[in-house]
């Protein structure tokens, strides 16, 4: 058996602690590209400074405090509804990442995670120890413990926590100590992921009554998911102090063992309606950072030389997922045609190559997994090829009509494409796609919806085609193949059963590429994946899948994003990029804070 110790220590904020190299990778997940509502009305502007240049001028003095906040916004979710239950994707905003501690938070240049609240971690064939920091303490005061850990893992075995896919039992040793156990042979690097890709965001305060509840045997799912935290109470570096119609205020926690590294007041978070009012409002100084912004080559050049992008590899981008049930996009020929039919170089250059990587091939793993794990030229690129649309679709019974759409039984070979409105990033070149399709002859369609209706559509499977993310933003395991192909082929995002309809747990033939053929089933292989530590075995099991869904295509990956954070100079002093690993993790203007690497200069003041 394996176990996982989690012991006292003190935290040490310099030096990378884990014990053992994970599967280094140059990309992680993100979130998606902000959408947007209306614009902000709250009249708060950035803070002032020089540096047109791009550099903090090195005549502006780093004070000891500077009576400022930094100005952000959210671009999903109105200020009046922000709420601090994170498993309510509706109203729950990115200051989280300020106001929650990180368990560890993933460097994904280095493929490895830092310390934060857990201090410290080892791993070996059948334990792993975590060392916890007792520095932290809640907002009301308490003591950060190991019993404060295990709460949150209790609450999380409630939801089908996928940690609980792989471990046995979870046991507190003492104040800071946890032990968990698992079977010898577990994945390593996906018992890491599972357990260090977390925020402290199930305080005592907000949540022990439902975890009594759960430990007194009561089914609480449903109470977890509509539990309502009104006022939050922090295991970060900020509080709230004030939230209102249009701003949020989110103050220093002076007990916050970060604190002495933070120089000005917190954070003051607005409101913005999508990515062009983001881009008016930078263009105009109104703000100082965000934490993920579509900016294309347009918006970019209207933004002043002191606003400073960083890239950071997001392993998420735009896919295109069948539904099964579909009359037509439930055969394979039909999936393949409409991948043949399509340039995505062309649908990515519409929206701004410089944001965006292109697969190699169609293998079901992110890009940079991609170039790890696969030998490309063993796959289907799927290079534009409408020649070959017209074979596939002629094999499957279809013809032209008098209007040169292809039909089968009197039915035309319609496509609707839902995406969500004001994702600018993928409905730009969904629509260029849906051109495409329509010269090759299918009766195509951009169906640009409010994102609650496109998730509406999604659960009830009322869809042909669906603008999709082809991995889980801001998740670090998305480079992992586990936990890649887990989300594209046994996705329960929106719903028991994956939305898509796709034969997760059947036995599916398809061409071995080298004349033959293969069975896969593709739960078989993700055991097989998630219960081994044998380089050739998961080599093995990741080139069946990769085959599987190069064949039969649930889902076609059109890119994959940088992440674009924007941090101004502009009254801000930071590092340059290439001088600290710390700008490659989530999120930067909050991370780079915790690290003791953003500071208010004496001219944000003014």
């Amino acid at each position: 058996m394996i176990r996982i110790i989690i012991v006292n220590c003190m935290a040490d904020y310099d030096t990378i602690v884990s014990r053992r190299e994970i599967l280094a990778v140059t990309g992680a997940a993100g979130a998606a590209a902000l959408a947007g509502c209306s614009d902000d009305a709250s009249g708060s502007g950035g803070n002032g400074g020089n540096g047109g240049d791009g550099t903090t001028d090195p005549g502006e003095d780093v004070p000891d405090h500077a009576d400022v906040y930094f100005q952000t916004a959210d671009g999903e979710h109105q200020v009046s509804d922000f709420q601090f239950n994170p498993h309510q994707w509706g109203g729950y905003s990115h200051i989280s990442f300020a106001l929650y501690a990180e368990w560890a938070n993933y460097i994904i240049d280095q493929g490895e995670y830092y310390p934060h609240a857990v201090a410290d971690w080892e791993v070996t064939d059948t334990t792993m120890t975590l060392h916890i920091s007792d520095e932290f303490t809640w907002g009301n005061g308490d003591d950060i413990t190991a019993d404060d850990f295990m709460m949150q893992l209790e609450l999380g075995e409630a939801m089908d926590d996928s940690l609980y896919d792989f471990v046995d039992e979870v046991e507190v040793v003492d104040d800071y100590t946890i032990e968990i156990t698992y079977p010898e042979g577990t994945n390593q690097e996906i018992i890491e992921h599972v357990v260090l890709d977390r925020d402290l965001d199930h305080p005592p305060a907000d949540w022990g009554d439902l975890h009594e509840a759960y430990l007194d045997g009561e089914d609480v799912t449903d109470d977890l998911f509509g539990h309502e935290v009104e006022e939050p109470t922090p295991s970060g570096f900020v509080d709230l102090t004030e939230l209102g119609e249009q701003q949020a205020t989110f103050d220093v926690r002076e007990d916050s063992p970060v604190a002495d590294n933070v120089n000005w007041n917190g954070y003051q978070v607005g409101y913005r309606s999508g990515n062009e009012a983001f881009h008016q409002s930078f263009a105009t100084g109104e703000l100082d950072g965000v934490h993920s912004l579509f900016a294309g080559p347009g918006a970019l050049q209207q933004f002043p030389d002191t606003l400073e992008q960083v890239q950071v590899p997001g392993g998420f981008g735009l896919g295109m997922v069948f539904n099964y049930d579909h009359e037509h996009f439930g055969e394979r020929e039909v999936r393949q045609a409409f991948a043949y039919a399509i340039d995505s170089e062309t649908a990515i250059l519409s929206v701004g190559a410089d944001s965006k990587m292109e697969f190699p091939v169609q293998g079901g793993l992110t890009v940079p997994a991609t170039h790890e794990w696969l030998d490309t030229d063993e796959y289907k690129s799927y290079d534009q090829d409408v020649s070959r649309t017209e074979e596939l679709l002629q094999e499957a019974g279809f013809e032209r009509n008098d209007d040169d759409i292809w039909e089968r039984d009197g039915s035309e070979l319609e496509v609707d494409i839902i995406v969500p409105a004001g994702w600018s990033d993928w409905v730009t070149p969904t629509s260029t796609i849906v051109d495409q399709l329509s010269q090759a002859g299918f009766a195509a369609e951009l169906n640009s919806q409010d994102q609650g209706v496109w998730q509406e559509n999604l659960s009830s499977g009322n869809f042909s085609v669906a603008a999709y993310g082809h991995t889980e933003g801001g998740n670090a395991s998305m480079n992992h193949p586990y936990f890649s192909f887990t989300w594209k082929l046994e996705n329960r995002d929106h719903g028991s059963a994956n939305f898509f309809s796709f034969p997760e747990d059947e036995a599916i033939t398809v061409p071995d590429g080298d004349g033959g053929e293969i069975s896969v089933n593709p739960r078989e292989e993700l055991s097989a994946i998630a219960n081994t530590n044998d380089d050739a075995e998961l080599h093995e099991s990741v080139g069946r899948l990769a085959r599987l869904f190069n064949e039969d295509l649930p889902m076609l990956l059109i890119d994959e994003k940088f992440e674009q954070s924007f941090l101004s100079r502009d009254g801000w002093q930071f590092p340059a990029q290439e001088e600290s690993q710390h700008f490659q993790a989530f999120w930067p203007l909050y991370w780079l804070a915790k690290q003791d690497e953003l500071k208010a200069t004496t001219a944000a003041e003014d």
